[in-house]
């Protein structure tokens, strides 16, 4: 079993081959609609990926899609017994009856992982609902969307909206959101080896860009760069499968000027010789060299830069985060940071205040009370009620 691709006009469509290398066609109608909904080929790619591991346990279990969820059997806990299953096998894929080890087993996929894949494979369901007219599964229950900031703030935000969430969903242990500091973004700069990956790291700190936006980036997109402003657009490139902009969420940024200098001296100097309307660009390889960069190459770079500067484990999205806090420790309030990062909502961002350290929160508070002319007493407030005051501040 393989996940193929092939390029269009339109975009990248991924599919699904079986053992005998024909494409499985419920996936391929799928992966169909999910590019005439304007899916990134990130997302597509990474389901179509999720869905190969579901095949592969329908395989070794004997069943198919239609049999796995009770199609014809008018039994319901058929649904729920084998998507269970298959969960299981997700986080013990050895798991054998017959041998147990000592130290028993240990799950090889996190919970936010198979929370993914399970989201992959009702998703599936739910668009065969349509297509072959399946059964609705009735594996959703509702849920609050503020949930991330517990019961006790949940119940005291004035927005209740609900929405479903599988019952089979994986309970996620909270962690404090990573991030690099400014300190250590300078550094990363300073240990960049070349203009281009210090432009990389630059418009992800400074600029909020994710992965994909940075290589989705064209020279179009820098003609105000001496004014300090980036645009981040939307294209279906089918040469560049790895750009994306995510939620459509167009918009401006803004840079400093050291960076708007090294991009513009970058334009100049690098890429008025090269026949390419990409901004960022292999510039070393001899395949693919002048072509468009891809996510693996960029992550590869930055973790290495990481373990340069001392941080390992380095992440480009920890430096989106870092702006974020960056924003948030100079006294931003949610809405701005909301609008800089392009989030889709407000809750997103609300996320951030509530899983960054203690001293980060309690500066954002005194920020809001200075703000409003108040006194400042954190010691008398927990977790929830410092983000429920920032979060007020943003509705009313």
């Amino acid at each position: 079993m393989e996940v193929k691709n092939v390029k269009k006009t339109v975009g990248t469509i991924y599919f699904l081959l079986d053992d005998d290398n024909k494409p499985i066609m419920p996936v391929y109608r799928f992966m169909l609609y999910m590019l005439s909904c304007g899916f990134s080929s990130n997302t597509s790619k990474t389901y179509a990926q999720h869905l190969k591991l579901y095949y592969e346990w329908l395989s070794l279990t004997g069943l198919d899609y239609h049999s796995a969820v009770g199609v014809g059997q008018n039994n319901k806990s058929v649904v729920l017994s084998n998507l269970s299953a298959f969960k299981f096998w997700l986080k013990y894929p050895d798991y054998s009856e017959n041998l147990i080890p000592i130290n028993g087993y240990t799950a090889k996929r996190q919970a936010i992982t198979v929370n993914q894949i399970m989201n992959a494979v009702l998703s599936f369901y739910d668009f065969l609902e349509f297509d072959e007219g399946i059964e609705t599964l009735h594996l959703y229950k509702e849920s609050r969307t503020n949930s991330q900031f517990g019961f006790l703030l949940s119940e005291m935000i004035r927005k209740k909206e609900k929405k479903l969430t599988s019952i089979l969903k994986e309970k996620v242990p909270k962690k404090r959101i990573e991030y690099v500091t400014r300190s250590q973004y300078e550094l990363l700069y300073k240990k960049a080896t070349n203009q281009r990956n210090r432009i990389i790291i630059g418009l992800m700190f400074e600029g909020g860009l994710r992965v994909s936006e940075v290589i989705g980036l064209n020279i179009a997109d820098l003609r105000d760069i001496r004014n300090n402003k980036i645009y981040i657009t939307k294209r279906n490139d089918p040469n560049n499968p790895d750009a994306a902009v995510k939620y459509d969420s167009e918009g401006v940024v803004f840079v400093s000027d050291a960076l708007a200098r090294e991009i513009n001296n970058y334009l100049i100097e690098t890429l008025s010789d090269i026949d390419t309307d990409y901004a960022i660009v292999n510039l070393y390889s001899d395949t693919n060299k002048y072509q468009p960069m891809k996510r693996d190459t960029i992550e590869d770079m930055v973790s290495k830069l990481g373990k340069k500067a001392g941080i390992e484990g380095l992440h480009p999205h920890m430096l989106r985060h870092g702006l974020a806090v960056d924003m948030l420790q100079k006294g931003s309030d949610m809405v701005e940071i909301r609008d800089t990062l392009r989030h889709k909502s407000v809750e997103t961002t609300a996320s951030i205040y509530a899983k960054a350290d203690t001293p980060t929160r309690q500066a954002a508070m005194k920020t809001y009370y200075d703000k409003a002319n108040k006194e400042f007493h954190p010691d008398g407030m927990d977790t929830d009620e410092l983000v429920d005051f920032l979060l007020q501040d943003t509705e009313d």
